[in-house]
């Protein structure tokens, strides 16, 4: 596969990496630095970047005018996700990639004209709603109710795994409306303010220290204006929205930044082996090697995003393929992680606030965090499952 970018899609990807390199200096990311963020960086301070970025218009750059986008295509979506993860920037969540994209697909006009302005400008965040501790993997089962009185649900039930919770405005939320119905029915999707009384949130600690929250619910009452779609069609909301989660996901930015941070770090490291000679560890052939092969992985995840975004621009779904990106993607990550931690040999395994840890802890971090990359967002085996009823046709086990 090749694929060529236009003059005004390059044009914008030097733009915005111009950007990220100007605001994000090495001083400012010593500065600003916070792992116990699920994105390493002080809560402050991404929700001011995350204002930056929707003041020069790259929030909302392929969103419609009406709604105070740009107009541009999906293209720079991709291009978009894959340079703010590239630059491991902050704020790179779901309030800015398939929150909106969801609002797009199944809002109402008011809830369109009312949030989608407010996300391009970075004024406002969401959680996602949809784990629970007892439904495992399998999202049809949730347990949530919402009860309808009048022109008002109440809301009762648990959250887990809600990342970003404690400082979202808004949890995308799903609830079950109709017990009766098969548990694939009967589901409906609300938008909830998160100052609405009766929501308690607590913080867990991952294994690689940032934490993650579940949220309760206890009799919160949410107006009928909140429910996104139709009443008991929640199901084909959330597919829709996990569509556009699992194509943001497959952004290759990430895999591109560990090859590129262990390439550097191989150069400019002597080879200290047994079969060591007058070099640094590129010289050695094996290492050569497992980075080319490494190199090929990182530019096959990269054109499959691209493949998936050149689907999606020419008016198709891309449903299975966006699970493919985001599956090959992940696996690419976790063979960079595997190839990094034995590289760095013994070293590589200090925690990020250990003297001496090389390349400041990131790969020992890494390693850790990138573990939920085989459960989160569908994991690896329901991903598969996924590529292959919906896309080649083969039956459910």
């Amino acid at each position: 596969m090749e694929f060529a970018f236009n003059v005004e899609q390059e044009a914008f990807r030097a733009k915005l990496c111009a950007f990220l390199d100007a605001e994000l200096t090495d001083e400012v990311r010593e500065q600003h630095r916070d792992l116990r963020e699920w994105d390493g960086w002080e809560a402050g301070f991404a929700d001011a970047f995350r204002r930056r970025l929707g003041a020069r218009g790259y929030i909302a750059a392929p969103w419609p005018t009406e709604y105070g986008g740009g107009g541009r295509d999906i293209i720079d979506r991709v291009l978009f996700a894959e340079e703010m993860e590239y630059h491991g920037a902050p704020a790179f969540d779901r309030s800015i990639t398939y929150i909106p994209d969801a609002l797009l697909q199944f809002g109402s006009e008011a809830q369109k004209q009312e949030l989608l302005p407010r996300l391009g400008r970075g004024e406002c965040t969401f959680f996602l709603g949809y784990s629970e501790p007892d439904a495992g993997s399998d999202l049809a089962g949730l347990q949530t109710r919402a009860e309808q009185r009048g022109d008002t649900f109440v809301i009762t039930g648990q959250k887990a795994y809600s990342s970003g919770a404690d400082r979202a405005d808004y949890g995308w939320v799903a609830a079950r409306t109709d017990p009766d119905a098969p548990k694939h029915r009967g589901i409906s999707l609300f938008i909830v303010d998160m100052t609405s009384p009766g929501i308690e949130i607590a913080g867990h600690a991952t294994t690689a220290g940032w934490e993650h929250h579940s949220v309760a619910f206890d009799q919160v009452e949410v107006p009928r204006s909140a429910l996104v779609g139709e009443l008991n069609e929640g199901w084909r909301v959330i597919m829709g929205a996990i569509d556009a989660e699992r194509a943001s996901l497959g952004a290759p930015g990430l895999v591109r930044a560990q090859l590129d941070r262990l390439v550097e770090h191989c150069r400019e490291t002597p080879d200290e082996g047994p079969a060591g000679l007058a070099g640094t560890l590129l010289d050695d052939d094996a290492v050569a090697d497992r980075l080319a092969r490494l190199a090929i992985e990182v530019d096959a995840a990269q054109l499959t995003s691209y493949w998936v975004a050149s689907l999606v621009a020419h008016g198709e779904r891309g449903q299975h393929e966006a699970s493919l990106a985001l599956l090959y993607k992940r696996e690419t990550a976790r063979a960079l992680d595997v190839a990094a931690l034995e590289l760095l040999g013994p070293t590589g395994a200090l925690r990020p606030d250990a003297p001496g840890a090389p390349l400041g802890g990131a790969v020992e971090r890494e390693y850790l965090d990138h573990l939920y990359f085989h459960f989160a967002a569908g994991g690896f085996d329901i991903t598969r499952n996924v590529i292959a009823t919906r896309g080649l046709g083969l039956p459910r086990g």
